[in-house]
């Protein structure tokens, strides 16, 4: 699907795109289907680190199939994901919703097995 807007159209789609932090896809889709859009700017630095903990389980997954890596200790990363998840579910409390993801238990069970 595609359509024609004006240059002055397409600027301004852009500058609403970008503070939703949405692709353009997905800011389109959701305008077109009638889907409300948040744009909250708190939660810039909680997805900055959750990226980053996304990119260091990606580096740590590589590692442990190339067998340089056969245990690591996530405590860190665990407890970083549920400061950002609280951060997030507070946010959303405003909303009368939760981000369901979030809602894990931290285990106090170390389970040493080799894997990652």
């Amino acid at each position: 699907m595609s359509f024609w807007v004006s240059e002055a159209e397409q600027k301004k789609i852009k500058k609403l795109v970008a503070k939703t932090g949405l692709s353009q896809r997905e800011y389109l889709l959701s305008a077109a289907l009638g889907r409300t859009i948040y744009q909250v700017e708190e939660l810039k630095p909680t997805l900055f680190e959750l990226k980053a903990i996304g990119r260091n389980i990606n580096q740590l997954t590589m590692l442990a199939h190339q067998g340089r890596v056969t245990t690591v200790n996530l405590t860190e990363a665990t407890n970083a994901l549920e400061r950002n998840y609280a951060a997030i579910n507070g946010l959303y409390d405003a909303l009368d919703g939760t981000v369901a993801s979030g809602n894990v238990e931290p285990s106090d069970e170390v389970i040493d097995d080799g894997n990652v």
